[in-house]
């Protein structure tokens, strides 16, 4: 196997687990729409962000950000949310 091959199969390999992670987490946020008195919370949104920059390496902060907003912006559409 080449260089590009092995790292594509890497790659694949953290995608899956990226989806089965992605899918528990959307599982947990889903009930918790029942349990909000509304859908946003400005100061949880960027608590989870921080936490989520800080938890990767700093070069990559940034695109991790940008991830978790869209993460963020997909959970609430699942609880029914725009």
């Amino acid at each position: 196997m080449d260089e590009l091959s092995a790292a594509r199969l890497k790659i694949d390999n953290l995608d899956r687990r990226l989806a089965a992670l992605l899918s528990r987490r959307f599982a947990l946020a889903v009930p918790l729409r029942g349990l909000k008195k509304r859908l946003t919370d400005r100061a949880r949104e960027r608590r989870v962000l921080a936490n989520a920059a800080a938890a990767g390496e700093k070069a990559y902060a940034s695109s991790t950000r940008a991830v978790f907003t869209e993460i963020i912006r997909q959970a609430k559409k699942l609880q029914g949310g725009k």
